[in-house]
């Protein structure tokens, strides 16, 4: 099966060199993957909880449950994903989360964001900088996530915020930093697609660690934690956050959908990067 069930390009963006990697095959997670998708949901005995998120935060080695989702006993999500990119360096993931953020020229108003658009063609529309320069205020994206059956596309709007306000010292920090990892963490918050964004209810919180995977490449080792996040040095659960992401079904879309998407980047990361990251970030 090849997801094919994706928008039309409008005739601008059939016209910007990028189009050629919109119609690329976009497969289905694999057959490891997917058995380990049927056997959810993992023990919730096994997973971090969010009041120890940067638990996840180690140099080397894994949790007994890196791939999976599961309700936890205080009606909470968690999910955990495990992906590997294995062409890729620390500074293609670095270039890629820059380059990514800033609209290509060409790109016609109102039309998204086609570098988006190309990681995932039938559930992404746009991503860039909040403040539209850095990541400084967080980063958005307009997205669905049940790969093109028709879910309305949301503003998912990701916060920064500072891990040592969560218990990560200068010297655990420091040791990540010299074994080569990288880390993405923020607070997420839903907004509808059309100005003024208007806010919708519930929260995430999500952490990345990006490292060396052992057998080459990159690995990326990811939690989310659905219903919860953060605020002033302290986790939180959300109680505004909808029922219908509290539940399975909704978290096993989510988990198919990121495997999706983290398969299609390990492909096309390292053609994209040798192609571009020599030049400014909105030229193709």
């Amino acid at each position: 099966m090849i997801f094919t069930n994706r928008p039309e390009l409008s005739p601008e963006e059939k016209k910007l060199p990028l189009a050629k990697y919109y119609d690329l095959p976009l497969y289905p997670p694999g057959p490891r993957e997917q058995q380990l998708i049927d056997a959810c949901p993992i023990d919730p005995k096994l997973a971090i909880k969010a009041e120890n998120f940067i638990d996840l935060l180690q140099p080397t080695g894994y949790s007994q449950a890196e791939y999976g989702y599961c309700m936890m006993d205080d009606g909470s999500g968690y999910m955990a994903i495990y992906t590997v990119y294995p062409n890729c360096t620390p500074e293609m993931l670095g270039w890629w989360f820059r380059w990514l953020n800033v609209h290509p020229k060409g790109m016609p108003e109102g039309k998204g964001n086609l570098k988006y658009k190309i990681w995932c063609p039938p559930d992404h529309f746009d991503h860039g900088f909040i403040n539209g320069k850095d990541r400084m205020d967080g980063i958005y994206a307009v997205e669905s996530i049940d790969l093109g059956q028709g879910e309305e596309k949301v503003y998912f709007f990701r916060h920064p915020f500072n891990l040592r306000d969560y218990g990560l010292t200068k010297e655990r920090e420091q040791a990540l930093k010299e074994a080569g990892c990288w880390i993405d963490c923020s607070w997420v918050s839903f907004h509808s697609p059309n100005p003024p964004h208007k806010a919708y209810p519930g929260t995430y919180l999500w952490l990345t660690l990006s490292r060396y995977c052992p057998q080459g490449g990159m690995e990326k080792l990811t939690r989310v934690w659905i219903g919860y996040g953060v605020k002033k040095g302290k986790v939180y659960f959300d109680k505004s956050t909808p029922s219908y992401m509290l539940c399975e079904e909704y978290m096993r879309t989510f988990q198919i959908h990121c495997t999706v998407e983290a398969q299609h980047l390990s492909k096309l990361l390292p053609e994209l990067y040798a192609k571009y990251h020599n030049k400014p970030d909105d030229e193709l």
